[in-house]
């Protein structure tokens, strides 16, 4: 990443961290007050947001750091280890919230003060919403995983307040104390699925695993397009760590025998593709037509 986008990034998680506490606090003191499950699910989904949050940007601060003798292909893999530890910490919330929603359903025990718990949890949402409109202002500029899990994040409390909004109502209106575990149940799976899909996209980073096919297909269309003397594409690897992609490959230049200018080429190559994709680590070599 460059220097302007770590900057960036690190602001927006500060803000990030800032935002998350105030969700929890808001939150926790609501859940107190009002004896709601659902409250508390979103609580703790906001103190893990904390938590995340931290992690996410200390791994950002250290994906920053250029490459050394020892990490000489960069340090971005960090931000995959971070969303792996991410996604098995949101996992264990999760599980704690199907356990006491499972309690409450056996001991039975009801909510008070709802209508200032609904007040509360209208501003959190308003706050939440804001966050979310900040994060994916920065996610179109720079596109990092640590943003993208911190926009999940702050997005999935967006549909936890909903929830327990609507939990809160029909409790006023049915006095059926169901609908605020049901609404915890809730919280609890989506919580499990944006741990799985953190957690898919980690493992496939930290295992080298290849750019979607219709991705590459799209790299290869961009090669054709930009000189026609370009006859072949061949051994194309490519992965994605964080914001970086590494791409090497091997082209076929068609009518080009001189070593300078098949070279010259293939630096035109590289720049156009480094257009498209700022944040690439590209690695192409030349191949006369037919030797491949």
């Amino acid at each position: 990443m460059k220097p302007s986008s770590d900057r960036d990034i690190a602001s927006v998680l500060r803000f990030s961290i800032a935002g998350a506490v105030l969700l929890f606090v808001i939150k926790f003191i609501t859940a107190l007050l009002t004896h709601s499950l659902a409250v508390m699910a979103s609580a703790l989904d906001s103190f893990l947001d904390i938590t995340v949050s931290t992690v996410n940007f200390i791994a950002a601060r250290s994906a920053a750091k250029p490459p050394d003798n020892e990490h000489t292909y960069g340090h971005e893999k960090i931000e995959s280890l971070a969303g792996l530890f991410q996604s098995l910490l949101i996992g264990l919330s999760g599980c704690y919230l199907v356990f006491e929603s499972l309690r409450r359903m056996i001991s039975g025990e009801t909510l008070e003060n709802i209508p200032v718990g609904f007040a509360i949890m209208l501003i959190s949402l308003f706050v939440s919403i804001l966050i979310v409109v900040i994060l994916k202002r920065a996610l179109r500029k720079n596109r990092s995983l640590i943003l993208e899990s911190e926009s999940l994040h702050f997005t999935s409390d967006i549909a936890a307040h909903g929830g327990v909004l609507l939990a809160l109502l029909l409790f006023i209106v049915t006095r059926w104390v169901f609908w605020d575990i049901l609404v915890s149940v809730l919280i609890a799976f989506y919580i499990f699925k944006s741990a799985y899909a953190i957690l898919m996209r980690s493992v496939h980073e930290l295992l080298d695993a290849s750019l979607p096919p219709q991705e590459v297909r799209s790299i290869h269309e961009s090669i054709y397009a930009f000189d026609p003397s370009i006859v072949g594409v061949h051994n194309f690897r490519s992965r994605r760590v964080g914001g970086k992609v590494f791409m090497d490959f091997h082209i076929e230049i068609r009518g080009i025998k001189d070593f300078k200018a098949a070279h010259g080429r293939t630096e035109a190559l590289i720049s156009f593709l480094r257009e498209k994709y700022p944040q690439a680590d590209l690695t192409v070599h030349f191949d006369p037509e037919g030797e491949s």
